[in-house]
């Protein structure tokens, strides 16, 4: 958490520094993750570049609570190359343009979304996390069974139901929640 103070505060304030720490220590991560998938080292650079600026504007605008900003940097940049591959442009005898705008507002609303949800998940109890993390990555019952050691699938798919129905719950709990829906709708 110390780290993550002092990293958003260099980026706000242009601490050459730190910024080059920030590169140092995790660029290479991101490089790395961004080649392993279909990228290149200069796709690589600018998704880096563009989430940074994209983590400058939403804490100068209000700042929020930010755990781990290796982590958080991270999922910024999957979030935007995932969005980049899903957008690129199949070379054709048709050109194609892109509104890089709306491409950019487009990211700004589902990393909005994002961290909504992440926000209800964080409020849920340590055990829903944790079943709930085991479940999305597609883990199945017999083996939220086994790691768990919960007694039957049936537990866990109540308990898996449970903590779906709280997190849903606590979404739609949200006055937030309406102002998602009304943009989703634009």
């Amino acid at each position: 958490m110390e780290n993550t103070v002092r990293y958003i505060n260099a980026l706000l304030n242009g601490e050459d520094t730190v910024i080059k720490e920030i590169y140092s220590k995790i660029y290479p991560k991101i490089a790395s993750y961004i080649i392993s998938n279909k990228g290149k080292s200069d796709d690589a650079h600018d998704v880096f570049h563009d989430a940074l600026m994209y983590i400058m504007v939403t804490q100068k605008e209000k700042r929020t609570e930010i755990q781990s900003f290796e982590s958080y940097l991270f999922i910024v940049c999957k979030n935007i190359w995932l969005k980049t591959l899903k957008n690129k442009v199949i070379k054709s005898d048709v050109l194609t343009l892109r509104d890089n705008e709306f491409d950019l507002s487009s990211f700004v609303l589902e990393q909005q979304c994002f961290e909504f949800y992440l926000a209800k998940f964080n409020l849920l109890s340590i055990n829903c996390k944790d079943i709930l993390t085991s479940y999305f990555n597609g883990n199945d019952y017999e083996e939220i069974v086994e790691e768990f050691s919960y007694a039957s699938v049936n537990t866990v798919r109540q308990r898996v139901f449970k903590c779906r129905s709280k997190l849903i719950e606590l979404i739609k709990g949200d006055k937030e929640f309406q102002k998602i829906m009304k943009w989703g709708q634009l």
